[in-house]
């Protein structure tokens, strides 16, 4: 049987499709291998403007006709700091995905996990330590190496030509030596073996937290800086962004961040703001498996 093509959706779809389109959804889901990250559902339990339990509880159904559930970033890093080797290329959480699907775990009782209650504040205090490095860094060019500030001030408006020439400039970098230096040294079992190419998932994710950084030094430089709130949502879409390192299109209507970044990061990838641009060659026949 031939790898399924697999596809993740992010937050402001599954939202748009939650209401009066959700049976399209639902449909969508049991044809298609379609990828729910814990982003998602991170997101979904922490909503302010839409009801927590419904979102949680479509989440829930969509996994039980045929969704899947997936990890984030730090999962499958760990993995590779472990292992030393790349992640797989299949990012379903069979194991999740089944406790869903047998009735073993209800998204929804999250809600009232004091524990999943605290992560909000974990979420937003690693947002504002983000900022606070990208600041630092902004700083130190700016007293070091002014002409590097003023490059970036000069990169395009556009965002897209601004992210694809980022990652040029990360790409052309030490991918082994970054890679080590990216993680906590005692989380990698052989350094000689580790971040090797660009086929780990943990080089993808250096990739894509420079050029967030960057872009902040960017925003910084032209009158436009984040605010802790906004750098907590920039963390939460790369995290959908960083999946395509493996997954094969992402469904989203995020213009601002995750469409731009998608496309520069990964031009090999399929970017689609609809199910209906998803073409059959994405179909399969495991969907409800």
């Amino acid at each position: 049987m031939n790898r399924p093509k697999q596809i993740v959706l992010d937050k402001d779809v599954f939202i748009a499709l939650s209401g009066r389109q959700f049976d399209i959804l639902l449909d969508f889901c049991r044809q298609h291998c379609v990828l729910l990250s814990d982003t998602l559902l991170y997101e979904c339990a922490t909503a302010a403007r839409q009801n927590p339990k419904v979102l949680l509880q479509r989440y829930e159904e969509l996994v039980k006709v045929g969704a899947y559930c997936c990890s984030v970033s730090r999962t499958f890093i760990e993995w590779e700091c472990r292992h030393c080797r790349p992640y797989s290329w299949f990012l379903p959480d069979l194991a999740a995905t089944q406790q869903i699907r047998g009735g073993e775990r209800r998204p929804v009782h999250l809600l009232d996990s004091s524990e999943y209650a605290g992560l909000s504040q974990q979420r937003y205090k690693l947002a504002r330590a983000f900022l606070n490095v990208s600041q630092k860094v902004k700083n130190g060019i700016d007293v070091e190496d002014p002409g590097v500030g003023e490059k970036i001030s000069q990169l395009p408006s556009d965002r897209y030509e601004r992210f694809r020439i980022l990652l040029e400039f990360v790409d052309s970098s030490t991918i082994h030596e970054s890679g080590i230096e990216s993680v906590p040294h005692d989380w990698i079992r052989d350094e000689e073996q580790f971040c090797r190419s660009p086929a780990w998932m943990s080089w993808q994710h250096i990739r894509l937290i420079d050029v967030l950084a960057n872009n902040y030094h960017y925003l910084c430089r032209t009158g436009s800086p984040p605010g802790a709130e906004g750098a907590e949502h920039d963390c939460q879409d790369l995290e959908y962004v960083m999946l395509l390192s493996r997954a094969d299109a992402i469904i989203t209507m995020d213009k601002k961040l995750v469409v731009p970044l998608a496309r520069a990061a990964f031009p090999e990838k399929d970017v689609f703001s609809s199910l209906d641009e998803v073409p059959a060659s994405y179909r399969c026949d495991w969907g409800e498996g």
